[in-house]
């Protein structure tokens, strides 16, 4: 597998990327959805819910300057990274454009190779653009709140630098998870239904069992140690393993995706 051939591969995957619309469709979902839970986590940072439970950090701490800016970041930007990792891998079966992917060049593992660096310099993109919408949308909520915007507060622009690379690792979870199911709609909700459902829910219950060590590993958990946020009242790995931890989520659903499809015909 020569540099050449993986450079000649990324340029075609980032015209393939380009060529549609379903890119920037992804990135305007990634501003809908940041812009108002950055805006929602400004508005009460600091108020108390009124439940019994204690009340968010105020703004005039780091913990919440972070949550505005970095947390609200990856809350809106990562599920749409990880979608336009999966269809960038399974839009090639939908329309068999895999068939002459595959006879042009037959070493299967360059061409997801090359998706994978594609998709990863996308996701950064996709990281940038869900800060530059929090620290709009964010910082203008604060203000209105009366209190400083906080771009100096600490651990801001290492939380923020950390936000985009997790984003930019999810886009290589999408192409792990696109490699091993080949549908697209049956892979994107395979995906969103364990990311949003059943990862919480067995996080929830190994805590609640005195499992929180292995909690710590899932996926969703590896995202947020590697952001490093305030106490959230459970135990997370640190930022560098819980980067290690996604990573080779992603690698593993790709490999495996990988020795199927040597297996199996692309038709």
């Amino acid at each position: 597998m020569s540099n050449a051939t993986i450079a000649t591969l990324t340029r075609s995957e980032f015209k393939k990327i380009s060529s549609t619309r379903l890119w920037w469709g992804l990135l305007i979902g990634v501003l809908l959805w940041t812009v108002p839970w950055a805006v929602f986590t400004a508005a009460f940072a600091g108020v108390n819910p009124g439940t019994g439970q204690p009340a968010s950090p105020p703004l005039d701490t780091p913990a919440a300057i972070r949550s505005v800016y970095a947390t609200a970041a990856f809350t809106g930007a990562y599920i749409f990274a990880m979608i336009l990792g999966i269809t960038g891998m399974t839009s090639e079966y939908r329309y068999q454009t895999v068939t002459p992917t595959f006879l042009v060049y037959p070493r299967r593992q360059a061409v997801v190779a090359a998706k994978m660096v594609a998709h990863l310099v996308m996701g950064l993109v996709y990281g940038v653009v869900g800060v530059v919408s929090a620290l709009v949308s964010g910082g203008v909520t604060i203000v209105i709140r009366g209190y400083d915007l906080g771009l100096g507060s600490e651990g801001l622009w290492s939380g923020i630098g950390l936000t985009i690379l997790a984003v930019s690792i999810w886009t290589l979870v999408g192409i792990g998870v696109g490699t091993l199911i080949r549908n697209q709609i049956v892979a994107i909700l395979v995906a969103v239904f364990i990311t949003f459902m059943i990862e919480p829910l067995l996080s929830v219950l190994a805590n609640a069992l005195d499992y929180g060590d292995l909690a710590k590993y899932l996926p969703t958990n590896a995202s947020t140690a590697l952001l490093s946020p305030p106490d959230l009242g459970f135990a997370l790995l640190d930022w560098w393993t819980g980067g290690l931890v996604l990573l080779a989520y992603a690698l593993v659903f790709a490999g495996a995706g990988m020795l199927l499809s040597i297996r199996r015909d692309v038709s």
